[in-house]
């Protein structure tokens, strides 16, 4: 893939929607993998609030998708959001590459840019695995993916930020990002203490989350839905830069013609002929007809 760092023009009316909206308007995608996965978190709780499976106020994200149908909902629905988001992260991988480029940018920086992308891509496969390994059922798994989505993500959303804050020093961009970035912080120390001295306290027979233990417990649940909800955000941040890029389509060589044309001989436009005859594949690679 080749990613140009100037203004999109459009040539081409006939374009499909799709393909015009990836190749040349790469700023949507943040924008609708923040609404995606944002809006299969509250789909799934609402299922489950109408099944009554989980109670209205407030519940962990994971607990709204323990039983059918809105755990299936939520399985789909999110495994789609995380490709969405990896996509957006290597997308911006390769912008921040072709700028480190243009700008000469330190041997370090490049280092940074490409453990983001590590870090981004597990972060996004942690959330496929809090999506399909159940908390109930499956603690080892869910807990293990919440574990690389929280933290890496949150790794992932420094690293970036700190290159926004290097090279673009205090544009709207790298502040946007740094307070995504230190909110997102904020809400994950939150969740981990609020949520341990819950979970503490609960087995020590000090109380459940109906009565004597009720505050601690909706302060976990609400800082976890805002860390999930900021790592979510900071794509958003992307949508200048993505603005300013375009997508060239991947292309295919055929390395071997000849071999190729014996392959798919029976297709060729040679068949067209009343007879049947065979297509015989010539040293240059063209196809006659005997």
């Amino acid at each position: 893939m080749t990613y140009f760092l100037v203004p999109p023009q459009v040539d081409s009316l006939n374009m499909p929607l799709m393909t015009f909206l990836l190749k040349r308007r790469l700023h949507y995608l943040p924008i609708f993998t923040a609404i995606f996965i944002i809006s299969s978190f509250f789909l799934a709780y609402g299922i489950s609030v109408y099944h009554g499976h989980v109670e209205p106020d407030f519940p962990y994200i994971s607990y709204a998708a323990i039983q059918a149908p809105e755990r299936c909902v939520f399985a789909q629905l999110i495994n789609i959001g995380a490709f969405l988001l990896a996509a957006n992260i290597y997308i911006r991988y390769l912008q921040m590459s072709t700028v480190l480029d243009l700008l000469n940018g330190a041997r370090r920086d490049r280092g940074i840019n490409k453990c983001s992308l590590v870090l981004g891509w597990i972060s996004a496969f942690g959330l496929t695995m809090v999506a399909n390994f159940q908390t109930v059922e499956m603690r080892p798994g869910h807990y293990t993916g919440a574990g690389l989505a929280f933290l890496l993500g949150t790794s992932y959303c420094w690293l970036q930020t700190s290159l926004a804050v290097r090279y673009c020093r205090w544009s709207l961009v790298a502040v946007t990002q740094l307070i995504n970035s230190v909110l997102l912080s904020v809400f994950l120390v939150i969740f981990t203490v609020s949520k341990t001295t819950y979970k503490v306290r609960e087995s020590q027979g000090h109380g459940t989350k109906w009565d004597t233990l009720r505050s601690v417990y909706l302060v976990s649940t609400i800082s976890e839905w805002l860390t999930a909800a900021s790592i979510v955000t900071f794509v958003l941040t992307f949508y200048r830069d993505f603005s300013r890029i375009e997508l060239k389509s991947p292309t295919v060589k055929i390395n071997d013609r000849t071999v190729v044309l014996k392959d798919y001989r029976f297709g060729c436009s040679c068949m067209a002929s009343a007879t049947a005859a065979t297509p015989v594949i010539s040293q240059n690679g063209h196809a006659s007809v005997v």
